[in-house]
């Protein structure tokens, strides 16, 4: 295997849209929404609205032989303005995804550790998350030392201290 990963540029967002949207619509059934209603959904469209433009959003990109398989980003909130995983403004939501035909090879490991090792480099503390409890990816945050802080009926918010 042969990945490799790669700070975003601008012209990943259709990339890391298609990763948002692999990360949201996750479970294999035939009730996904289409790719563009899916990406509409009120929380789902805010998650990367003007990207790059705010302070602190950070993405790698996976590439396996040249290809895009994956990538995983934070990014800051407020009180006012935010996502599911959420917990204070100085804590930023990882968000990640790999497409199914990638998963369980190692890439999430990948791209968490070198999202952790950036934000330890620019003084980030923590990092949050949010993760359906029926999500097999739950282990893997595990793993990765993040522990539950909060839950819902349905999800876990997860942090990680760096």
């Amino acid at each position: 295997m042969n990945l490799i990963l790669r700070k975003s540029q601008p012209a990943d967002l259709p990339f890391l849209k298609e990763i948002l949207y692999e990360a949201v619509f996750w479970r294999a059934n035939d009730n996904k929404p289409l790719f563009e209603e899916g990406l509409a959904f009120p929380d789902v469209a805010k998650a990367l609205a003007d990207w790059g433009k705010r302070a602190g959003d950070t993405a790698v990109i996976a590439t396996l032989s040249g290809t895009p398989v994956g990538a995983a980003w934070y990014r800051y909130w407020t009180e006012d303005n935010y996502i599911r995983g959420y917990m204070d403004d100085n804590v930023p939501v990882l968000v990640i995804g790999v497409h199914r035909d990638h998963r369980h090879k190692g890439i999430g490991t990948t791209m968490i550790e070198w999202l952790l090792a950036h934000a330890k480099k620019n003084g980030i503390l923590k990092m949050s998350l949010m993760v359906s409890k029926d999500n097999y990816a739950l282990k893997l945050y595990e793993q990765q030392g993040f522990e539950n802080h909060s839950e819902t009926e349905d999800s876990f918010t997860m942090v990680r201290k760096i």
